[in-house]
């Protein structure tokens, strides 16, 4: 296309890749040049020569992550965002960073510019690469802070009270708290805000109303059956997640309780299915779409601006009244 225009190749890629330096005739007289050829830019070799990677890589850890409904509506965030700046999305299912090779150069490797990271635990010793690295990182739901990297999550804490201000609005005053595993970030700021929540209505906080499941449906029973017969004098229990309280509910049921005249149940996501159960579930809504957009906006900062100070994003959630929750049975 050089011979074809009667331009430089140096000339000619400054034109196509919009730099300044370039006047407007000479840019304009290129790009007409272009059309005619039908010429296509080479991603690949623009990269080379910008140094810049257009291509975010999300490592989604753990084969079960993709069985969850946030996983979807968090991809579909970051592909949108992403294809509005001219990013392309890969996606990595993997049980584990541990390759042997240092993160940033697994990334290069795989030909990504910046990485996204879901379902990474806080115990994690690769959390201490990232941190140090130099390579563009945003992690969904744990806290990291490094000279190119960061993290976007939702206020965890403040779901879980608004959820306990609901139940006490009803009279409530024993709540019964199923939690995740406790390698989840996001599991400390449910149980902290659990514990706010109680404090916030002169409640105070039992360990015994309190069970560790591991996000899966069977916990969520087993989570259940354990607080109730511990604990009869239960009327509330606040569930760390919907798929739990999903299997919380089959349990109650299963014991005989109906819901909410005899115990009302509350969950956290708001994924589809929380809207379809029987009685319809009572949650805290986040938005994982919204989530992925903002990973992507960060991601494409830290990638394209070398001045980019890294910012901690968090989303505010918001309480969804249905059908599980009802006043304590007089």
């Amino acid at each position: 296309m050089a011979k074809k225009s009667g331009y430089s190749i140096t000339t000619v890629s400054r034109a196509l890749n919009g730099f300044d330096d370039v006047s407007e005739e000479t840019r304009a007289k290129i790009i007409a040049v272009a059309k005619e050829l039908n010429y296509q830019p080479n991603r690949v070799a623009r990269s080379l020569v910008s140094k810049t990677v257009n291509t975010i890589g999300l490592f989604v850890l753990g084969r079960s992550s993709f069985q969850q409904g946030f996983i979807a509506d968090l991809v579909s965030g970051l592909i949108d965002e992403a294809s509005t700046h001219d990013f392309d999305l890969l996606i990595f299912g993997t049980q584990s960073l541990k390759t042997g090779l240092p993160f940033t150069q697994l990334c290069r490797q795989r030909g990504v510019g910046g990485a996204v990271i879901t379902g990474l635990k806080i115990t994690d010793p690769i959390l201490a690469e990232l941190e140090a690295s130099d390579f563009p990182t945003v992690l969904i739901d744990v806290p990291i802070k490094g000279p190119k990297a960061t993290y976007v999550s939702f206020d965890n804490q403040e779901g879980i009270s608004q959820a306990i201000t609901h139940l006490c609005d009803l009279g409530h005053r024993k709540i019964g708290f199923i939690n995740g595993h406790m390698e989840a970030w996001v599991c400390h700021e449910r149980l902290a805000g659990y514990k706010k929540g109680l404090a916030k209505h002169g409640l105070v906080f039992n360990e015994a109303y309190v069970y560790n499941g591991d996000f899966t449906k069977e916990s969520g029973r087993a989570g259940a059956k354990e607080l109730i017969e511990k604990n009869p004098e239960l009327t509330a229990i606040l569930v760390a997640s919907d798929l739990m309280a999903a299997g919380a509910l089959e349990e109650l049921t299963a014991l005989g309780y109906t819901l909410p005249d005899d115990i009302s149940l509350v969950g956290f996501d708001d994924q589809t299915f929380a809207a379809l159960t029987s009685p319809a579930l009572t949650t805290i809504k986040q938005d994982e779409y919204l989530l992925g957009r903002l990973a992507a906006e960060n991601i494409i900062k830290l990638i394209n601006d070398p001045n980019y100070q890294p910012e901690v994003k968090s989303l505010t959630t918001r309480l969804v009244v249905r059908q599980s929750t009802g006043p304590v049975k007089s």
